[in-house]
């Protein structure tokens, strides 16, 4: 394996070792024959692309470069592409291993390198007419205001750097390549630059901090100095501090005495831009002056100054808690940083609903004036068509700290069927109010779904409008009936659901109460996190309501009915799940404060930290007792709107999944079906000794299969049991109200062709959310690991999980280095991936489990927990 293609096969765009079967884009959207350009940091290379192999769980991609080099790269390392420079069977022919293996192997791959050196010498010829033109992108297209973020389009760049030919392929190459020669200037997109071909312009005054800083590094101007002296100072006592207030709550204290020039400033200020996070296919232009400065302040003692480095750095300086959180910093997120009672954000939330509110005149629903950005309905929509469910018990159920109360739960049994009721699935009715057209929800498509974090909660709607009005038991706190959307399932004494309705709806008793509760009530066990580091001090308060012993026999009853549904539900497709268990940390109190969002002119240092509690679970042991039974009411009303919108013949989005393929043994999956529990579980180190390929989810019109959930094609599944937090959910809403409205319209607010184009844009969604939230619990498991073991006076009662840590393989071993190999592995009693390091003569197979000790923990833009093999 030559050094190109050693770079490209081992380091994957940011790789996670906790990536789950379907993660990753299993599906290749490039074609075979497309030229591409591929990147990794400083360098790259232009290809034609032969193949794709689906191995560990990713898809990866084969391609010819002019060197003659088969380079094994993933999707995200592809920058730009022109589909079909090359005839597909010619690329076909050409093969994929690293050496042609015939003769017809080596005519194709001959073929293939004369068309990719004519497209280079292409590339070079508008090159060199964009160096001839020698025009200044960056001002033209920078932001107006000189700290916010501007954005260019390739071919908007290519028109203004180029006069012949720009909307032409090579010119479009050679306007990338000029782009991408100015880190300092553009950032390419973070996710998917090759289906963007957006680039971010950073603000004026990003760029001209950093060339500052860059000339006091290289002029060695007094000014450093002098920052530099300050540091040394600061960092020493904020390393005193740190060990003596350990076990202390977290608080911030501020040096009154020690203040920053506006140089300090500074250079301050481009270390905090330095710690953002960067594609690693592309030069950092801030990593030459972070490692000089760090190094000669002279109290890190690492030969490498990397992200974990300087993350220390900024907390010993002050400039970021011990427990700041930095995925919530990602600027993809464009989350909130502000807390919300010093946010203006909020505030101007809280006022725009607060004039909405006082614009309603109920008079103005009899006419016909079209609704402005800032108007709800002056009344709901679907008020004659509302059915009144009465003094029927409604049982909220949910999670003591829960915030944003999404449905309740209610059993009717059928007169004269003996085992034969219908369950209501309650979902709160945020369009009673809410328009498509309000600018609040523009803004809660924008985000797409609320953010649940560690540390802090950010919501897709307004509190000030969800907790007043929206949140289910929020009407009935003030003696109102709470308007719902009803999505209703009748299961006969066999299991069967024989029919179902979705209605607009009142309801009227409305009882909360929390899962630990319901299951004390029951008597069904319920679920039993892990706690290695030992259980919280202070359980939560529970919900208990006063109930009835007709309210127990309800829950009974609901619980019976969607067991037996369940059952029945297994025999059509029989899915099996497997579920590795995760760790993550619960918070005493949220939100957890880090260091101003604004620029401190004083230095401070902290003390202590946050309480917070270890805790492991997993799907297996989540989907129990009152847990399972919301789960499955929350599932079968997603079945419910599927069937009732066919039905219906009105288009919406059905989230699908396809059953798992056999790559190599067709027995794999009978294998693993023969292995599953009662539940429908597998152990996950069965899975992954079998070759299977898991298809992504996808969003389709159609009513598709979910398989893993037992839902077979032709029935569907659509999401709309959450409005309140995921703007996926709101549509549907409208989408059905526009149906209760107008049953026999032949158009619909959301037709086939805005629901495709959203498809792609949900899915988006879906996938930055997934890596943030694993990437932020992944760094907050480990500062809590890390501080364990760093604490500078440990209790001698103090239990210690770590000195006996067991792990199974997730992936096979690959080459680090010239005398080591990497296994990534998973540690269930903390619900962690890591990686092992061992001698290159180790040898592991997928799926045996390994005692290990942990070797190192780094925390930086990335966190990575790294073992080694006890007895090596």
């Amino acid at each position: 394996m030559t050094e190109t293609q050693a770079i490209f096969a081992n380091d994957v765009e940011d790789g996670d070792s906790g990536v789950e079967p379907g993660d990753a884009s299993s599906v290749s959207n490039i074609e075979v024959g497309s030229l591409v350009e591929i990147r990794r940091s400083s360098i790259y290379a232009h290809g034609v692309v032969l193949g794709h192999s689906y191995m560990n769980g990713r898809m990866w991609h084969l391609s010819l470069i002019s060197t003659g080099e088969v380079i094994q790269h993933v999707e995200s390392d592809v920058y730009i592409e022109v589909p079909r420079i090359a005839d597909r069977d010619l690329a076909l022919r050409a093969g994929t291993s690293a050496t042609p293996m015939d003769r017809t192997e080596t005519n194709a791959r001959v073929e293939i390198l004369k068309y990719l050196r004519e497209a280079e010498r292409e590339i070079n010829k508008a090159f060199m007419v964009i160096g001839r033109k020698n025009a200044a992108l960056y001002p033209h297209v920078r932001a107006k205001h000189p700290d916010e973020w501007g954005s260019v389009s390739l071919s908007q760049a290519a028109k203004l750097v180029c006069d012949y030919r720009p909307e032409s392929w090579p010119t479009l190459f050679a306007t990338h390549k000029y782009i991408m020669g100015r880190p300092i200037e553009f950032v390419p997109h973070m996710q998917s630059q090759r289906l963007a071909l957006t680039y971010d312009v950073r603000p004026e005054n990003h760029v001209v901090k950093l060339q500052r800083v860059v000339d006091m590094v290289r002029q060695r101007s007094p000014e450093l100095e002098a920052f530099i002296e300050k540091a040394r100072g600061l960092i020493l006592t904020a390393r005193e501090k740190a060990n003596e207030s350990w076990d202390e709550p977290p608080s911030r204290v501020v040096v009154k005495d020690v203040t920053f020039s506006t140089d300090d400033r500074t250079i301050l200020d481009v270390l905090h831009l330095a710690l953002r996070r960067t594609r690693n296919t592309c030069i950092d232009p801030f990593s030459g002056v972070v490692t000089s400065i760090i190094k000669r302040i002279g109290l890190h003692a690492h030969k490498m100054v990397d992200d974990v480095y300087l993350r220390q750095f900024l907390i010993e300086m002050g400039e970021m808690a011990p427990w700041e959180d930095i995925v919530t910093q990602r600027k993809e997120l464009n989350l909130d940083l502000t807390l919300d009672e010093e946010s203006q954000r909020t505030r101007d939330e809280h006022a725009l609903v607060q004039r909405s509110l006082s614009l309603l005149r109920p008079s103005r629903a009899k006419g016909k004036q079209p609704l402005g950005p800032e108007d709800f309905y002056d009344r709901d929509p679907v008020e004659h068509l509302r059915h009144d469910f009465g003094s029927l018990p409604v049982y909220v159920i949910d999670d003591v700290s829960a915030e944003e109360l999404d449905d309740g739960l209610s059993v009717e049994p059928v007169l004269n069927e003996p085992g034969s009721a219908w369950i209501h699935v309650h979902i709160a009715d945020p369009t009673v109010i809410l328009p498509p057209t309000h600018i609040i929800s523009e803004a809660a498509r924008r985000m797409g779904s609320s953010a649940y974090f560690i540390h802090r909660t950010w919501p897709m709607l307004p509190p000030s409008l969800t907790h007043d009005r929206l949140s289910l038991g929020s009407h009935s706190r003030k003696g109102e009936p709470e308007p719902v959307l009803t999505f209703s399932f009748k299961i006969n004494a066999e299991g069967n659901m024989v029919d179902y309705d979705v209605k607009a709806g009142l309801i009227r008793n409305v009882k909360r109460v929390d899962y630990d509760s319901v299951d004390r009530l029951l008597g069904n066990g319920g679920v039993q996190f892990g706690y290695p580091f030992g259980a919280p001090q202070t359980p939560e308060i529970s919900h208990v309501p006063v109930l009835e012993s007709k309210d127990v026999e309800n829950m009974r009853l609901m619980d019976d009915l969607t067991r037996k549904f369940r059952q029945r539900n297994r025999q059509t497709l029989n899915p099996f799940v497997f579920s590795a268990p995760s760790g993550t940390l619960v918070a005493t109190a949220k939100p957890i404060r880090g260091a101003p969002t604004t620029p401190a002119w004083n230095a401070s240092y902290y003390r202590g930290f946050p309480n917070l509690t270890y805790q492991v679970y997993s799907q297996k042991t989540m989907e129990r007792g009152s847990r399972l039974l919301v789960a499955d009411c929350m599932k079968t009303a997603s079945r419910v709107a599927s069937r009732w919108f066919a039905a219906k013949g009105v288009p919406m989005l059905r989230r699908s999944a396809r059953p798992p393929i056999a790559l190599e043994d067709n027995r794999d999956i009978e294998r693993l079906i023969a292995r599953m529990d009662e539940d429908g579980f597998v152990d996950h180190t069965e899975l992954l000794q079998t070759k299977l390929h898991i298809p992504p989810v996808e969003y389709i019109l159609k009513p598709g299969m979910h398989w893993s959930m037992g839902i077979p094609e032709g029935e569907g599944y659509v999401r709309v049991t959450s409005p309140l937090r995921r703007y996926n959910d709101l549509v549907a809403h409208w989408q059905i109200k526009d149906v209760l409205l107008r049953p026999k319209a032949s158009t619909r607010p959301f037709t086939p062709g805005w629901l495709t184009t959203y498809a792609t844009e949900v899915l988006e969604y879906e996938k930055l959310w997934k890596h943030s939230d694993r990437s932020h619990r992944m760094q907050w498991t480990l500062m809590y690991i890390k501080r364990f073991l760093d604490h500078p006076n440990p209790p001698s009662d103090r239990v210690d999980p770590l000195q006996s840590l067991s792990a199974y393989i997730t992936e096979s071993g690959r080459k680090r280095d010239l005398l080591t190999n990497v296994f990534q592995c998973h540690i269930p009693s903390l619900g962690l991936p890591a990686t092992i390091i061992t001698p290159r003569t180790t040898d592991i197979p997928v799926g045996q489990y390994v005692n290990v000790r942990i070797k190192d923990i780094q925390v930086g833009l990335k966190a990575l927990f790294m073992v080694e093999l006890c007895g090596a």
